[in-house]
């Protein structure tokens, strides 16, 4: 027998169009998706897992994402396996840090979708520009000064900052 097509089978992360920003996990009323950091050589990553014993293949994920096609679901609905690797999907990206406090901002992906989605508007924000110059070897991806500092400086308009850093920089900027 075939399946329908409206059947929701087994969902997928689609690796091009899944920034890894976590929406999907924020909203699983069964908390099928877990939201992992780890750190690899210097650099900072983001996962996601899907744990596929625990999805009630609900759809609330692919209803909430972010890009709206980062998700996708299959007619596959018959997963028996003898491997317990089977019932996890692992998908990650490199986080982009805070410059002062180190704090995640959000990943590359994300980033890189905000740019397309924003067109030209995208070059009012700091952390797009950064990324851009960085992915086009204009910049080091390391700052210069890593070093935390007592105050902002007005340089630090342009740095990759979290809103809390950003706001605190603006702050002072404004206020002293």
């Amino acid at each position: 027998a075939e399946v329908q097509k409206e059947f929701r089978g087994k969902p997928i992360f689609i690796e091009e169009n899944c920034i890894v920003c976590g929406a999907c996990a924020e909203v699983c009323p069964s908390n099928a998706i877990e939201v992992e950091e780890y750190k690899k050589d210097d650099k900072m990553y983001r996962v996601l897992i899907r744990d596929y014993g625990k999805c009630i293949f609900c759809g609330e994920c692919l209803a909430h994402c972010t890009t709206q096609d980062g998700i996708e679901f299959t007619n596959e609905f018959e997963m028996a396996s003898l491997s317990k690797d089977d019932f996890f999907e692992r998908i990650e990206d490199k986080l982009v840090l805070c410059e002062i406090c180190g704090k995640p901002i959000t990943t590359e992906k994300h980033l890189d979708w905000l740019e397309k989605k924003l067109g030209e508007k995208a070059f009012a924000n700091q952390s797009i520009i950064i990324q851009r110059a960085i992915e086009l070897g204009l910049i080091d991806e390391e700052p210069a000064d890593k070093e935390a500092r007592e105050r902002f400086l007005r340089e630090d308009f342009y740095r990759r900052l979290c809103p809390a850093c950003r706001a605190s920089m603006f702050l002072k900027e404004d206020w002293g």
